[in-house]
């Protein structure tokens, strides 16, 4: 039986990190190099694509009281 926290498997964990691990490094590889060019996101917009995956993630565990605590 696999480890899990809540409604969490462990192996669930360990693939998100590495996938935003990988995200991070691409969106700072297409930021550099086209950093002349680049229109950077408003905070508004990052509070709004924030509260988009937070919904994403309740609907996904939604017993496991996935919220939004400050802006970081």
């Amino acid at each position: 039986m696999p480890i899990k926290f809540g409604e969490i498997e462990a192996t669930q964990i360990l693939e998100n990190e590495y996938r935003i691990g990988v995200l991070e490094k691409l969106l700072e590889l297409v930021m550099n190099a086209n950093s002349a060019s680049l229109t950077l996101p408003n905070q508004e917009q990052i509070a709004g694509i924030r509260g988009q995956v937070v919904e994403a993630l309740q609907k996904k565990y939604p017993n496991s009281g996935v919220t939004l605590k400050g802006a970081g």
